[in-house]
């Protein structure tokens, strides 16, 4: 059981009103990661060559 989910029953039951509702979940926090590093990538000092990119002027150049 969450704090929400008390006041969302109260709100339900007419016992509190949405405004009372908001002041009541104002402080309310949530954990949110900032960062979340790619599992893939394990070795951020890599300094080998990056791949070769190619563009192409029209789209129907080389299609197979």
């Amino acid at each position: 059981m969450t704090k929400a989910s008390i006041v969302q029953r109260l709100l339900d039951q007419k016992h509190i009103t949405a405004e009372e509702a908001v002041i009541l979940l104002q402080n309310e926090s949530s954990q949110i990661p900032m960062y979340a590093p790619n599992p893939y990538f394990t070795d951020p000092t890599w300094t080998g060559t990056p791949p070769n990119i190619y563009c192409e002027t029209t789209t129907t150049e080389n299609i197979d």
